[in-house]
């Protein structure tokens, strides 16, 4: 499957319209970010046991549609998938470019406390780096700016600087998952990122 077509099922609209027909009330940003930390950690997560998170993390009893399911398994698999094959193509499920900066800003907080949560659930904490635990304290730094998001104004500083911040994310993410997972990364991609 090529990485566009992964990619389409990290669509933040899509997950949302799941969550409105499942009456989720929790955030599609944080459930992926709670697998990315979850994934990027180094453990394994098998998908029954991912589906068995989703369900706790939703508050559901069952699932009202059987597309809202395979939403949530899609999401799942091309997650895994990004980060395996290298090309450093992950992007956060977070409010789209057409939403405001405060929505997009929010959005991506939310990403960050999902991920630090997935990380935590993992049960890891031996044996990370310094570089990781940099990438966990900034994650809880952008956590934190939860409500400094929601009051963000559009105009083309904060358009920049949020820009860099989910550049920032998106690379750490995947080079965490990397590092616990031993990931080489595609040559092409090598040099665009230093």
């Amino acid at each position: 499957m090529s990485t566009e077509m992964l990619k389409d099922a990290l669509d933040f609209d899509l997950l949302a319209d799941v969550f409105v027909t499942e009456s989720i009330a929790a955030s599609p940003a944080e459930l992926h970010g709670q697998l990315c930390g979850y994934l990027a950690s180094g453990v394994s997560l098998p998908l029954e046991d991912w589906l068995k998170m989703v369900v706790e993390f939703c508050e559901l009893e069952k699932w009202q549609q059987e597309d809202s399911r395979t939403a949530i398994v899609e999401l799942y698999s091309s997650t895994i998938q990004l980060f395996k094959n290298g090309e450093y193509a992950l992007d956060p499920v977070m409010a789209d470019e057409d939403s405001s900066l405060a929505n997009r800003g929010f959005t991506l907080a939310e990403w960050a406390h999902g991920f630090l949560a997935g990380y935590g659930l993992s049960g890891r904490k031996e044996d990370i780096s310094i570089d990781a635990q940099n990438v966990l304290k900034d994650f809880a730094n952008i956590s934190a700016m939860k409500s400094e998001m929601k009051t963000l104004e559009d105009n083309n500083d904060n358009e920049k600087d949020l820009m860099e911040l989910i550049e920032y994310v998106r690379l750490s993410a995947m080079m965490l998952y990397a590092e616990h997972h031993g990931v080489e990364v595609d040559p092409k991609v090598q040099t665009q990122i230093h």
